[in-house]
């Protein structure tokens, strides 16, 4: 087993090497410093001489230095240059047998900067325990007092591996507690909930834990002023914005110039040991499905992130399959239907949405869902404008069979979200993503919903509303039970999930259940009225005009229809006659044989003669 750092920047790379150098030293194991280089061209990882280095950049120069500083310990420095140096790292971890991954931030620069990307990334997906560094000031060489801020969503792990610091290194861990003033117990009250909060952790009192408590109830003012003259605040990699929100606050609570303290966040991996009920079931039953490697799961992930973001692209799309699905619904045609499904990307929004949902992940939650209500609400105008400008006298067939979902729909809606969420975690499947969007059917009840406002067809724009909420609830349960099961997670493991996620899957949860009793109630109806497909079918050309020329032959009689019945009946096949005379046994006999020899089959034909009578005349 070993430690590993990965540095990405020069300025920063004294200290995060410094301080996993000492997370080394308290597991015990060997550190591998690893120089991170982004761009082309690709070089795989090598290793580099401490004592004369021979690559000259920076980074490998000032990290080579910061290694030359350890004494007692077993260090090697490599350095890798990768274009998606996430995925490169997941596999050097892999590789190299990493169990516990240091790496650096930096809140002074943007978001989407290449070394916060790819910290949250790590943060995300790395296989092991992991320690996220932002320097501030310091350049790492104090590690005497650690700060812990209990309020900010301070976890377990995060509190022992602090302790297992302190007693390692000989340094002080100060968990901070902080609590409002209501009356002459309130010191004594937060005093009680800071010990609790450390003995539920499995942490005892000793000479190096020391709390500390504060009254003034406002948790990140406390919390910057405690830090002042710290060596490190450490907490849980609940959110990066905490570090974010803790930075503003050192801003506006401190003099300018003030040095920034080092904010360390702590993230576990897998520390879910309590087997609950739910989890003994889903691991016996589902142990047969694939779990997706970090690199596959990084792979998922950008793939439905570029699909579920609002852009030109996707209204354009979007547009485009609703105009063809509304000039396909208008004029009854199912393959223009099909066409239009396969083009709509509202499929992928909604796969997002039921990852984020697993992940935790409320940003890409609220991307997926911002561009599927941008999405639904271009495809409404469109059919509605379609509505209006394309002229037909009625509402065909397929608007009228998208006005009246059951509760099948939503059992296949289900399915749909859990097959392309399973396609596209399946990179060798995604060919069967067109079959998924067909079976989902999102955007044709979208267009019908449009088309029959623009007719007032209140009664089917109240059904396909109905089957279009439907289909978007069910796929998007559907992906989130597939990605549970195949094991991906976010940056919370360990702990619950959170809060809104909890309320947003038992939202969709109820919603579903209670769209149950409407097109329950539909089902029923449709039940009551019979089949909805075709009570006939028609025969074969060749059979039509075998049967054709048989009567032809036939003086007086004139052939009417021929049609094979589309539910099981005693008869399999009946031609319908018209004839001014009667006809004889011998050629109904003589057509049923014809039927037959052009069917190449032993079919029961039904011959019905139809005999025309005269129209009598009133005598106005």
């Amino acid at each position: 087993m070993s430690t590993m750092v990965v540095v990405t920047q020069a300025e920063s790379a004294t200290a995060v090497v410094r301080w996993a150098a000492r997370f080394a030293k308290m597991r015990n194991d060997s550190l591998t410093v690893l120089c991170c280089l982004s761009g082309q061209p690709i070089m795989p990882s090598a290793p580099v001489n401490l004592d004369q280095p021979e690559n000259n950049e920076e980074l490998i120069q000032t990290a080579a230095k910061a290694s030359r500083e350890i004494k007692d310990q077993e260090v090697q420095l490599f350095f890798i240059r990768h274009p998606k140096p996430a995925k490169a790292i997941i596999q050097e971890i892999q590789t190299k047998n990493i169990n516990f991954l240091c790496t650096g931030i930096d809140t002074s620069l943007p978001k989407d900067s290449p070394v916060n990307r790819l910290a949250v990334r790590l943060l995300r997906f790395a296989p092991c325990d992991m320690f996220v560094l932002d320097p501030g000031d310091g350049d790492g060489s104090r590690y005497r007092n650690i700060i812990l801020p209990m309020g900010s969503g301070l976890k377990p792990f995060t509190m022992q591996t602090a302790v297992q610091l302190a007693e390692k290194l000989d340094c002080t861990v100060r968990p901070f507690e902080v609590g409002s003033y209501f009356g002459k117990d309130s010191k004594e009250v937060a005093q009680h909930s800071l010990i609790s909060k450390l003995r539920e952790a499995g942490i005892k009192e000793s000479k190096s834990i020391q709390p500390i408590v504060a009254l003034s109830g406002e948790r990140w003012k406390s919390a910057v002023n405690r830090s002042r003259g710290s060596d490190l605040v450490l907490t849980s990699a609940a959110v990066v914005r905490e570090v974010r929100r803790f930075r503003q606050e050192e801003k506006n609570h401190t003099e300018p110039g003030s040095p920034r303290v080092p904010i360390g966040l702590m993230r576990p991996w897998n520390l879910e040991s309590k087997s609950s009920l739910i989890g003994m079931i889903e691991s016996h039953i589902f142990s047969w499905l694939p779990r997706l490697a970090a690199v596959d799961r990084i792979d998922l992930f950008d793939r439905l992130q570029a699909g579920a973001r609002w852009n030109v692209d996707y209204i354009l799309m979007m547009c485009l399959s609703t105009a063809i699905a509304s000039l396909g619904l208008i004029q009854n045609s199912t393959a223009v239907i099909i066409g239009a499904m396969v083009v709509a990307p509202l499929m992928t929004p909604l796969i997002g949405a039921g990852l984020s949902l697993v992940q935790g992940n409320l940003v890409f939650f609220r991307d997926a869902m911002r561009a599927m209500g941008f999405g639904i609400t271009a495809s409404l105008i469109i059919s509605i404008f379609l509505g209006f400008i394309v002229p037909f006298e009625e509402l065909s067939p397929e608007l009228l069979a998208r006005g009246a979902p059951t509760v099948i729909d939503l059992a296949v809606a289900f399915l749909s979200g859990a097959a392309a969420a399973y396609a596209l975690a399946r990179p060798s499947l995604l060919g069967a993503l067109a079959g998924v969007a067909i079976a989902a059917a999102l955007v044709p009840p979208l267009a019908t919903v449009g088309i029959a406002f623009s007719e007032f067809r209140w009664d089917i724009v109240e059904g396909a509303a109905i089957l279009f909420v439907t289909n978007l609830v069910a796929i998007i349960l559907g992906a989130a039970f597939v990605y549970r099961l195949l094991g991906i997670q976010g940056s919370r493991i360990g702990v619950r999930l959170p809060l809104w996620v909890r309320r947003t899957v038992l939202l969709l949860v109820l919603l579903s259940v209670a769209l149950t009793a409407p097109l329950g109630y539909k089902l029923a109806d449709q039940l009551l009225e019979g089949q909805t497909r075709p009570y006939t079918l028609p025969v074969s050309k060749v059979v039509w005009k075998a049967i054709r020329n048989r009567v032809h032959q036939e003086h007086g009689v004139t052939f009417l229809s021929a049609s094979r019945f589309g539910i099981e009946h005693d008869i399999d096949m009946v031609i319908l006659l018209v004839a001014s005379k009667p006809v004889s046994a011998e050629f109904i006999s003589s057509l049923k044989r014809v039927a037959n020899r052009a069917h190449e089959d032993n079919l029961n034909v039904g011959v019905y003669v139809f005999q025309e009578a005269e129209i009598k005349r009133s005598g106005f």
